[in-house]
C-alpha cells in the first residue's frame, strides 16, 4: 500500500501542478489584453486629440504663434504634457515645453516620425529620451494636410511614467511584475523598479519569443533575475506588448500546500487501514 499511495500522491501532484499552471496562463492572459487595451486606449486619445488640433486654422495660415497659444491651451485637458510641430525634415517649429521663439532642437527620433510624411497615417515611437526635457517619452505623431498635402508632423509626448502609473492602477497580486514594452522590446513601463529599468530591453528569452508570436506563455526570469512564469500579449494597434510576470515561488507554494494535504490524507487512511488490518488479524487470530 505504501508504495501504492506515493504513487498517487506524486500522481496528483503533478497533475495539480499543471492545472494550476493553465489556469494562472489564462487567467493572466485576460489581464494582460486588459492591460493593452488600456495602453492603447491611452494612445488612442493622444491620436485623436491631436487629429482634431490639426485642423487648426492658424495652420493654414502659418499663424504659428496663434497655434502656439492655441496648443497650450489645448494641453490643459490632455494626458500627454507637450506639443510639437515639425516640417519634413525633422525641425521643430514650436515645442509647448519652450517659450514661443526659443531655439528648438530637431526631433530626437526623426526617423520614426518621418513615417507620418511616407504613409500619412499616425506613428507611435519607440521610447526615447525628450531633447528639451531630457527624460523618457513616447511621442504620438500625426500628419498635418493642407491642399491634399502633408505639411507637418504634429506630435504629442507621453511621458513614461504616466504608463507606469497606468499598470499600477490595474492592482495586479503581490508579486507579480508587469510590464509595457515598445516594438523594439524596450521597456517603456513597469509595476516594479520602473525608475531604474525603463529604457532597458527586455529579458533575453522573452523578446525573441515576442517577435515570433503575437500571444504566448514561457517559463523564464526576469531582468532582475527572478524566475517567473511569463505571459504576453502584442497589440495590432502599436505594436507594443504587455507581459506580466508571475513568480515561481507562487506556483510552487500551491504545489507543496496540495502535496502536503495529499500527504496528510494519505497518511491518516493508511493508519486507518493498517489499525482495521490489525484489528481482523487479532480477530482471525482468536
Amino acid at each position: 500500500m505504501v508504495p501504492a499511495a506515493l504513487f498517487a500522491v506524486l500522481l496528483i501532484g503533478y497533475d495539480h501542478y499543471h492545472r494550476e499552471r493553465e489556469r494562472l496562463v489564462r487567467d493572466s492572459t485576460v489581464t494582460a489584453r486588459a492591460l493593452l487595451a488600456a495602453v492603447d486606449t491611452e494612445l488612442s486619445g493622444v491620436k485623436a486629440a491631436l487629429r482634431a488640433l490639426s485642423t487648426s486654422p492658424y495652420l493654414s495660415s502659418l499663424d504659428l504663434a496663434a497655434f502656439y497659444r492655441q496648443a497650450q491651451t489645448a494641453l490643459k485637458d490632455q494626458s500627454f504634457f507637450n506639443i510639437v510641430l515639425a516640417d519634413d525634415s525633422g525641425r521643430q517649429l514650436i515645442n509647448t515645453a519652450r517659450r514661443f521663439g526659443e531655439p528648438l532642437p530637431a526631433q530626437d527620433k526623426p526617423g520614426q516620425l518621418q513615417r507620418v510624411f511616407e504613409t500619412g497615417e499616425p506613428v507611435i515611437s519607440d521610447l526615447f529620451v525628450g531633447p528639451v526635457l531630457q527624460r523618457h517619452v513616447i511621442a504620438v505623431g500625426v500628419p498635418v494636410f493642407r491642399e491634399g498635402k502633408i505639411r507637418y508632423a504634429l506630435s504629442g509626448g507621453v511621458d513614461a511614467q504616466k504608463l507606469s502609473a497606468l499598470l499600477i492602477d490595474q492592482r495586479l497580486p503581490p508579486g507579480w511584475i508587469a510590464g509595457v514594452f515598445d516594438a523594439q522590446g524596450t521597456i517603456v513601463a513597469r509595476t516594479h523598479d520602473a525608475e531604474r529599468l525603463v529604457g532597458q530591453k527586455g529579458s533575453a528569452a522573452l523578446l525573441p519569443r515576442m517577435k515570433e508570436v503575437n500571444e504566448d506563455a514561457l517559463e523564464s526570469h526576469t531582468v532582475e533575475g527572478i524566475p517567473v512564469l511569463k505571459v504576453f500579449t502584442r497589440s495590432t494597434v502599436s505594436n507594443w506588448s504587455v507581459a506580466i510576470g508571475i513568480p515561481q515561488t507562487e506556483l510552487t507554494a500551491h504545489l507543496w500546500y496540495s502535496l502536503a494535504r495529499l500527504f496528510v490524507a494519505a497518511f491518516v487512511a493508511l493508519l486507518v487501514a493498517l489499525g482495521l488490518a490489525a484489528l481482523f488479524s487479532r480477530r482471525l487470530m482468536r
